[in-house]
């Protein structure tokens, strides 16, 4: 006779293999990481906050230098999250390449139009005099007009710093405007002065040049206050390009 099945009472021990119940799973969908689309919604404020970002680091770079600024420090006084400033430029390097392009967009803008147009002339052939003097003030009056327009002294101070540093804002400087520029004046000086000035002469005087007008822009306050002018505005800024003009322009002889 067989034996009576016994029934077990259910084991208390979580590991029986016997005892314990099966618990059937629902499949689910496995979580993913936010979406590039969502991380944009969340940190995507507008050019009102990345212009912000970048005036605060322009600041702190210019007074604090660009070991001394931190990332931290920049999003605290900008008023924005360190997650959020890393979205926008990727870091203490991307952060201060866009304060490089930042400051100098606006001299950029005014400058490669004219900058372009010579570029074609001087390739063209041969040039009169009188058109050799049109380029060169062509190239000359909107560096002028940009440096000598109303900026922030943390601009100033932030090229100041970098060339005490000698870090990646002088090369960046070169690189966007100051070495195109330089190569254009080199060469219209080079035939206004043509046999008489043999290299590199004509490259100093193009460097010569260029630093005058800087000049302007880095002591921008201290050339106000000894003119006695409150800014650089219209009849002004007149005055000053054309005084300037007249004294480049005699000193490479005249047209």
């Amino acid at each position: 006779m067989d034996e009576p099945k016994l029934r077990r009472t259910p084991s208390t021990n979580p590991l029986d293999p016997v005892t314990t119940p099966r618990i059937r799973h629902t499949p689910t969908e496995v979580p993913r990481p936010p979406a590039r689309r969502a991380r944009m919604r969340r940190y995507a404020c507008g050019d009102d906050t990345r212009r912000r970002i970048l005036e605060t680091a322009i600041e702190l770079f210019a007074h604090l230098g660009y070991p001394g600024a931190s990332t931290r420090t920049i999003a605290h006084r900008a008023r924005v999250s360190l997650p959020a400033l890393q979205y926008y430029f990727g870091g203490k390097p991307g952060l201060h390449r866009a304060c490089i392009e930042y400051i100098t967009e606006d001299v950029r803008a005014r400058l490669d139009p004219p900058a372009e147009r010579a570029q074609r002339a001087l390739a063209a052939g041969r040039l009169t005099r009188a058109q050799l003097f049109e380029l060169l003030r062509s190239l000359i009056e909107p560096l002028l007009e940009g440096l000598a327009s109303e900026r922030p002294q943390s601009w100033a101070l932030f090229f100041a710093r970098a060339q005490i540093e000698q870090n990646d804002a002088l090369d960046a400087m070169h690189e966007r405007i100051g070495g195109r520029l330089v190569t254009l004046l080199t060469e219209i000086i080079g035939r206004l002065l043509g046999e008489a000035a043999a290299p590199p002469e004509p490259r100093v005087r193009a460097v010569a040049i260029v630093a005058q007008i800087m000049l302007v822009g880095r002591a921008r306050p201290m050339v106000l206050r000894s003119l006695g002018w409150p800014d650089f505005a219209e009849d002004r800024l007149a005055t000053l390009q054309r005084v300037l003009w007249r004294s480049i322009e005699a000193s490479l002889g005249g047209p």
